[in-house]
């Protein structure tokens, strides 16, 4: 099926009209909702088969694990950047916080109610997902939670890569679990809440993702149309647009790293930064 891309062009002389207040939100919100958008998509391409082997099986959950602490970091930053810019600022929620579209209302009352109460989001981001120092001593009390029969594992490479500490990833994912809900005594052998809690975290992670990005895309349309009310489009289509559910994101990689390096190296000196991309024609 091929894809439609509506490129929207400005000059930088009409985003220089917007209140520097508003220019900025705009920016920021674009960027947050980048971060939300490439961390989703990693997780979607995680490997939708059994993997071929239990290492793999393994590293592979690792690895989805830490992204998703990432994207949980980000939408709990994500949620503050509103806050401070748009809900708190009078001036920004008069003209457009008040004044959203039905779907951005219901975005809103749902992260103000999810946000209004202590939430797991917070609480990994407080304490994992952007933090080593383990003020709460998670680590130790959930090693001292987690059975003996588990994969108390570490796989070593030459290459630095496909290096993965299983075991202490392990640990750091039962810390994530822990905050989720209370773990019951009585289950710690079969870690049957662990499990209720993976499947309670990742649907607040979706209702939490799709909120945000459904409040910050109606901010950013109203941003801009108050003040370019015309914007040029060009529409371009993609006719070969691969399939997200095709892809697979593997942790171990070819360990020819000499080889491998040098064609990165080769890739980054073609590809443009932003402020070398030109201007839109």
């Amino acid at each position: 099926m091929a894809i439609e891309i509506h490129r929207v062009i400005f000059e930088k002389k009409q985003l220089e009209v917007m209140p520097r207040d508003e220019r900025s939100l705009l920016m920021l919100m674009g960027h947050a909702t980048n971060e939300l958008n490439v961390l989703s998509k990693f997780l979607l391409m995680m490997r939708k088969d059994d993997p071929p082997t239990q290492i793999e099986d393994f590293a592979e959950g690792g690895q989805t694990f830490i992204i998703m602490r990432i994207l949980i970091g980000k939408l709990h930053e994500a949620w503050e950047l509103f806050k401070a810019r748009a809900q708190s600022n009078k001036e920004i929620s008069e003209k457009y916080v008040q004044k959203l579209g039905d779907e951005g209302v219901v975005a809103l009352k749902e992260l103000n109610t999810y946000f209004g109460k202590k939430n797991a989001v917070t609480e990994i981001r407080n304490k994992v997902s952007f933090h080593y120092k383990d003020k709460d001593d998670l680590i130790e009390k959930n090693f001292q939670r987690l059975p003996n029969t588990e994969p108390w594992e570490i796989y070593l490479s030459k290459t630095h890569g496909n290096t993965l500490y299983y075991m202490s990833e392990m640990v750091a994912t039962g810390s994530v679990l822990s905050l989720v809900g209370n773990i019951d005594e009585t289950e710690r052998a079969s870690l049957a809440d662990d499990i209720k809690a993976f499947s309670e975290l990742s649907k607040a992670v979706l209702d939490v993702s799709k909120n945000i990005t459904i409040l910050f895309s109606w901010l950013i349309s109203d941003i801009v149309s108050a003040y370019i009310p015309d914007p040029v489009v060009k529409t371009e289509k993609f006719e070969d647009g691969p399939k997200l559910s095709k892809f697979a994101l593997p942790y171990f990689f070819d360990e020819d790293e000499e080889d491998w390096t040098a064609e990165y190296e080769q890739q980054a000196q073609k590809v443009p930064t932003p402020s070398q991309g030109g201007s839109a024609q």
